[in-house]
Parts: structure tokens; C-alpha cells; sequence
């Protein structure tokens, strides 16, 4: 945890560092001061541009994965859900076997104490 926030820092430490750097290096070049203000003015709009759809780039695999994820866990639970039914059915079928075995067994026992007494 401490790596990933150490290396966060350390890269948006360089590009800080690179976004003034071309500043100074723009500032000191030997240009008029409108062509200077223009060159700069269309250099931060590119930047904003390319921000802005590497954000909406990121946003789009961000929200195909959670996506994905989502339908994976749907998946993964009603195939859960499937198992827990054909099991709980199994059981009550086993159940309903064992009681109806038993009454059967009962009856004859029944009957076949009542022929013992005749």
C-alpha cells in the first residue's frame, strides 16, 4: 500500500516537473510574446484534450470491467442458487422415501400383529 501511494507520488511528482519545465523552456524561447501566449494557449488545450478522453478512456475499461464483474458474480450466484435447489429437492425426496418406507414397514408390523392374535 505504501509502494503503490510512494509511486503515485513519484510519478505525478515527474510530470509536475515536466509540465513546468516546458513552461520555462516556453518562456524562454526566443519568441514574440503573442506568438508565445498562442503556443502555449494551443499546448495546454491539447493537454486538456488528451486528458480528457485518456479519463473517458479509463471511465469506458472501468465500467467494462465492473460490468463484467457484475455478470460473473450474477452468474456465480445463480448457479449457486441452481445447486442449493437441486440439492434441497434431493434431500426432500430422500425424506419423503425414508417416511413413506417407514409407514409401509409400520402397517405390516401392524398387520402382522393383528394375524398373530387371530
Amino acid at each position: 500500500m505504501v509502494s503503490i501511494n510512494r509511486t503515485k507520488g513519484v510519478f505525478i511528482s515527474f510530470l509536475l516537473g515536466g509540465a513546468v519545465g516546458s513552461v520555462i523552456a516556453l518562456l524562454y524561447a526566443p519568441k514574440s510574446g503573442k506568438h508565445l501566449r498562442n503556443e502555449i494557449g494551443r499546448k495546454t488545450n491539447k493537454l486538456i484534450e488528451e486528458s480528457r478522453k485518456k479519463t473517458m478512456d479509463s471511465f469506458k475499461g472501468v465500467k467494462e470491467r465492473t460490468e463484467s464483474t457484475l455478470d460473473s458474480a450474477n452468474d456465480f450466484l445463480n448457479t449457486g442458487m441452481e445447486k442449493i435447489t437441486r440439492k434441497t429437492k434431493k434431500i426432500n425426496d430422500a425424506l419423503e422415501s425414508g417416511l413413506d418406507t417407514y409407514n409401509d414397514e409400520r402397517k405390516s408390523d401392524v398387520e402382522s400383529n393383528k394375524e398373530e392374535k387371530i
